[in-house]
């Protein structure tokens, strides 16, 4: 994996490893694992290919800021709903959408709102049993280095894979999985939002960017077992967003990006791929619409 998928994997990874917070409830669903060692190497195949195609929380911020848009708390999932999670499904698709909330809270450097966000991300790693990947002294690491984005992003690259060596010993990864998934809507739901407001070319092409990683994210979600009420029920909504992507074509990559009669083209002489307005709006209301479910 090279360091611009570590440094998206991370970002959703980030709440895992601040302050801590809360009591145990009980989870009502549990997430079954039934792998084989070929299905386990196309979990990694698929999974290396979505942080390859999805940009880090800087390049997404740099993108952000360059459309005019201002930090919005608004935008995100409310801290006051952790508690309220207590399906272990839940909890995973969550700790996904609070790390993706963290790294655009944390990207505009309001170290406020990170801290409430690492915390609801920490209370819901302890819940599933991923704080046992990491002990106190690499929690004291990062608040040391809180300031320091190279010093950070070391440490948590570092811990990122003690995570996942954690969650693959214990027979988990399912929980990385739906985690990913939930990260993946939320940082598109964050962009949709933004593009109502402060619609540019450069972030169309970033939405449209994303059917590439929802094709590897059914591929992974689809090797859980489908006798899952909760993992099919994420599958479905994937597959329910990624119908919308079907029209929307995406170029192999070094492409320009120009405004026609509010279409965004992106090509070179010739035009490879677009994104309508009627599309970017069916794609908002729909991943908005699913992220809701996750949430509430």
């Amino acid at each position: 994996m090279d360091m611009r998928a570590i440094r998206w994997t991370l970002g959703l990874l980030a709440g895992l490893l601040l302050a801590s917070c809360g009591s145990d409830q009980p989870q009502q669903d549990t997430l079954k694992v039934e792998a084989t060692d070929t299905t386990a190497v196309q979990r990694v195949k698929r999974t290396k290919n979505i942080f390859h195609n999805i940009p880090s929380p800087m390049e997404t911020a740099a993108l952000l800021k360059k459309a005019g848009a201002e930090y919005d708390k608004d935008i995100l999932n409310d801290v006051k709903h952790v508690d309220n999670y207590t399906a272990a499904s839940k909890r995973a698709l969550n700790l996904g959408i609070y790390g993706a909330d963290l790294s655009y809270a944390s990207v505009y450097n309001n170290t406020q709102e990170s801290m409430l966000y690492t915390s609801c991300a920490q209370k819901l790693a302890k819940h599933l049993d991923v704080s046992g990947a990491f002990n106190e002294e690499v929690v004291g690491r990062l608040e040391k280095n809180r300031n320091d984005r190279d010093s950070l992003l070391s440490i948590i690259s570092e811990t990122y894979w003690n995570v996942d060596a954690y969650l693959k010993e214990s027979q988990r990864d399912n929980i990385s999985a739906l985690m990913i998934a939930g990260g993946w809507v939320e940082g598109l739901y964050i962009a949709t939002v933004v593009a109502k407001a402060h619609d540019t070319p450069e972030l169309r092409q970033r939405i449209a960017e994303q059917k590439l990683p929802l094709a590897d994210l059914i591929e992974l979600i689809s090797t859980y077992s489908t006798d899952d009420p909760a993992v099919s029920s994420v599958l479905a909504d994937l597959k329910g967003i990624s119908v919308l992507f079907e029209p929307v074509t995406v170029p192999a990559g070094g492409s320009t990006v120009t405004q026609e009669n509010g279409v965004a083209v992106i090509g070179g002489t010739a035009p490879v791929a677009s994104i309508t307005d009627e599309q970017l709006k069916a794609l908002s209301e729909k991943t908005a619409a699913v992220r809701a479910t996750y949430i509430n």
